[in-house]
Formats: structure tokens, C-alpha cells, sequence
């Protein structure tokens, strides 16, 4: 898949998951943001589940899909987890906990986790950029394991639009 960071092309690894799709099982990421433990298997987590991917949680598009889909999610009350995934250090998301002790979202950090897992992990979602280690920003949808929704910006510079992703999922649930 073909993405733009402005008017550069940028080239995606992997397949956008389908309607339906389950991704694989267990990954041993490093926890980063509000948990302490290792991130759980999404096939057996029950309900609505929300899945962020961040080129590079430092920066202001990436830091602001973190809030803005929390308080989204929580303003249309809906009963969801969320979890993200950052390319970059656990300890980049320093900055983050420090401006905003009020979020719930678990983060995980891709860096320094193992290769094989990591390029499954992208290439299951196709948000893995090529001749890289960064995700793409993605947002994902899961509901009792299985894949609901995705939207992967076309233009990943700046940040995705939440309102219509979460708008189009509330759409499919009623």
C-alpha cells in the first residue's frame, strides 16, 4: 500500500486486514504507558478493543492521536480498550505520562523486541514502512479478537481523522 508523508510516497509493508480477520496470537512487547505487563493476546480479549500504531509517539501528530482517541472514546461512552504501539523507546513516552496522568490506554514499544515478531506484528496490520523500523499511523478495530474496522491515512502526516473512524465503527455496531 502506497502512503504519503506530504508529497513524499511513502510504501507500506504487509495487508491491511480484512473485515473479520483475527491478527496472530501472542507478542512479547515492552510495556510502556499505564501497565506493567506484557501485551495480551487479542484473539481472547472479549469486546470492543481499539488498536493505535505511532510512527513516533515524541511528536505532536502521534501524541495527539494518543488523547484524542481516549477522550473520544470516552465522550461516546464507548465500553472499549484501548492499546497502542509505538515505534520509537519505551521511553519515549516520557513526555505523554508527565502531560497527561489522566489517561488509561496501555502503550507498548516495538523497539528492542524481537525482529521476527515485530515484522509479523506490522505485517499483519500493513503498517509496517519499508526500509524501516517505524509503523505507519493506523487505527484499528476489534471485537471479541476479530477485526471490525481499520483506517491507514492515505496522508500520514498529521493526524488521522478519530471522529469518522469512530463514527463509521458506531455506524456497523447498531
Amino acid at each position: 500500500m502506497k502512503v504519503f508523508l506530504g508529497d513524499m510516497p511513502v510504501e507500506l509493508t504487509g495487508k491491511r486486514p480484512k473485515l473479520g480477520d483475527r491478527i496472530p496470537g501472542k507478542f512479547e512487547f515492552q510495556p510502556a504507558l499505564n501497565t506493567s505487563n506484557k501485551f495480551p493476546n487479542l484473539n481472547q480479549v472479549k469486546g470492543l478493543v481499539f488498536v493505535s500504531t505511532l510512527p513516533n509517539v515524541k511528536s505532536f501528530a502521534c501524541s495527539t492521536q494518543v488523547l484524542d482517541l481516549e477522550e473520544e472514546i470516552k465522550k461516546r461512552k464507548l465500553p472499549a480498550k484501548i492499546f497502542h504501539f509505538a515505534s520509537c523507546g519505551k521511553d519515549s513516552w516520557f513526555e505523554i505520562k508527565k502531560l497527561h496522568p489522566q489517561l488509561k490506554a496501555k502503550g507498548y514499544s516495538l523497539q528492542n523486541c524481537p525482529a521476527a515478531e515485530v515484522s509479523e506484528f506490522k505485517n499483519s496490520l500493513g503498517v509496517g514502512v519499508s526500509h524501516s523500523h517505524r509503523l505507519a499511523h493506523g487505527l484499528f478495530a476489534f471485537y471479541d479478537g476479530r477485526i471490525i474496522a481499520s483506517y491507514i491515512p492515505k496522508q500520514q502526516y498529521g493526524v488521522p481523522n478519530i471522529k469518522r473512524f469512530l463514527n463509521r465503527i458506531e455506524r456497523s455496531m447498531s
